[in-house]
């Protein structure tokens, strides 16, 4: 398994040796015992930011996980993964990633990395506004640290379901921490997002330095605030609808993205160890292709996002592979036979997406189509293909003509208000490429038929597409009070669990 080490933490590592080495004498005089020297919290949202994203999108938890199960990608070696057959110390791994950050949990450090990086940006504040003020307005640094926590809340309790969450981020002092039902949750993060929109104040100095996503611009985070509230709004309109429509209502009244510049994008660089991870790891393998479900959507409706989304075999044609193989099979057909992933993807300096525009249209087709607000249904799910294909044209440096893609929403993908959930979920899907675990999530809630297939070769694990992953073996083991009071009220440990919001 490759890793990416954090060069901020290096960074301020390296300064504070130097600077104890240097006035041993003058730190001795001048530090004081009942506040010890942090680490800055512009570090601790770099960190957070860089940490999270990187597991999110590397080649375990995006290409062995998410791409597979939203069959964006079909695996060509080592296919188990795609016959749902999860490696136990992978699923262990990236729960304690992301709760405590890799660095930590490989030191055995339960107070320091992941969401608790950023659950120590708020602490700080509270507690030392004036010691932190320096690296930026005391609210606008908590909000920042309340949204990005709620975005990682969200994807964890999408995997798995009910979590630890009220009880989480209290290290030493709460090592058996209870399961909180998805619900509350989902209650809460509206509860935090609505907050830190209300903490932003756009006068304020954002964080003056290691804000990868926005660089400080607060307005942009007040927008990525509202923005992500209506994707949890979404996720529980039909199990609380007037919940959902009322949060739906607040962040368009508050304001949410407006174009493709509003997108919260980790911008991956061209050298190792900041360039995005599944470039480092294509660097030495090749386990995965193109699916055929992708390429054969995209051919079946002459989508011009397949340049962008996969590359040519190598008789210049676009071939997907075959979904869930074994491992025997996969291994009798060459990569040349089958269509890639694109440059556009795999390149260094691809970005890692935490949330777009093009999402946030979707989201407003449906909710619109739901009631819950104004406006046209079709003319929100047309801006919303036409987004989609102009941020994936811009990634490989062109820009589509509007009658191209004008004709690809009226003729090849119409909008059906008779069939909206199979319409928008369809097309959510193929703008959510790469985004493998809100793709998959989004098939989970829409129940869009004719585009995902069982495995070719059969399940491994289960008895069709995941509907959740089963809790990692350690928790089982080390904190099995907690874990057998979720499934007790959530339901069996099992792949085919229902969470709380998939009720179809």
């Amino acid at each position: 398994m490759k890793y990416i080490v954090n060069p901020i933490k290096i960074l301020v590592l390296a300064t504070l040796m130097f600077s104890v080495s240097a006035c041993e004498d003058f730190e001795e005089m001048n530090t004081d015992p009942n506040q010890p020297p942090v680490v800055p919290t512009t570090s601790l949202l770099t960190s957070a930011q860089k940490q999270l994203m990187d597991h999110i999108w590397d080649e375990w938890h995006n290409g062995r996980f998410g791409m597979l199960y939203a069959q964006y990608w079909a695996a060509n070696e080592y296919t188990d993964e795609s016959r749902y057959q999860l490696r136990q110390g992978v699923n262990n791994n990236y729960w304690l990633y992301y709760y405590a950050g890799r660095d930590a949990a490989l030191a055995g450090d339960p107070n320091g990395g992941g969401i608790r990086d950023l659950q120590e940006i708020i602490r700080l504040n509270q507690e030392r506004p004036t010691d932190f003020s320096a690296y930026g307005g005391t609210e606008n640094q908590i909000a920042v640290a309340k949204i990005m926590k709620a975005w990682m809340f969200q994807i964890i309790t999408d995997i798995w379901g009910d979590v630890p969450y009220e009880e989480a981020l209290q290290g030493a002092d709460q090592v058996s921490p209870a399961y909180t039902p998805q619900e509350e949750i989902y209650t809460d993060l509206l509860a935090e997002l609505t907050e830190a929109n209300s903490m932003i104040n756009v006068s304020e100095p954002g964080f003056v330095t290691g804000d990868l996503i926005y660089d400080g611009d607060m307005e942009k985070w007040k927008k990525f605030a509202n923005s992500l509230k209506m994707r949890v709004a979404i996720r529980m309109a039909d199990v609380a609808p007037d919940m959902a429509s009322a949060a739906i209502e607040e962040a368009v009244q508050a304001g949410v993205f407006s174009s493709n510049d509003d997108n919260a994008l980790l911008r991956y660089m061209t050298s190792v160890p900041n360039n995005n991870p599944l470039n480092e790891d294509r660097k030495t393998r090749a386990d995965f292709a193109a699916s055929e479900p992708l390429i054969d959507y995209l051919k079946e409706n002459n989508d011009p996002r397949i340049d962008y989304y996969a590359a040519p075999n190598a008789s210049g044609e676009y071939v997907g592979l075959t979904y869930g193989l074994s491992q025997a099979q996969a291994g009798a057909i060459p990569n040349s036979a089958v269509s890639q992933p694109s440059e556009e993807v795999l390149s260094a300096e691809a970005p890692g997406v935490y949330m777009d525009y093009a999402e946030v249209l979707f989201t407003m087709a449906e909710a619109a189509a739901r009631g819950f607000i104004g406006g046209d249904a079709a003319t929100y799910y047309n801006q919303a293909i036409t987004a989609s294909m102009e941020y994936w044209a811009a990634q490989g440096g062109d820009v589509l003509d509007a009658a191209t893609i004008e004709n690809y929403y009226s003729n090849q993908a119409p909008y059906d208000p008779a069939n909206w959930k199979q319409s928008i979920g369809e097309q959510k899907w193929l703008a959510l490429y790469m985004q493998g675990i809100q793709g998959w999530t989004e098939w989970r809630r829409l129940d869009f038929t004719g585009v995902l297939e069982p495995p070719a070769a059969g399940a491994l694990v289960g008895d069709g597409i995941p509907l959740r992953v089963t809790y990692p073996v350690d928790e089982q083991n080390l904190n099995r009070e907690s874990y057998q009071e979720a499934i007790d009220r959530q339901g069996p440990d099992l792949l085919g669990t229902r969470l709380w919001w998939d009720v179809n």
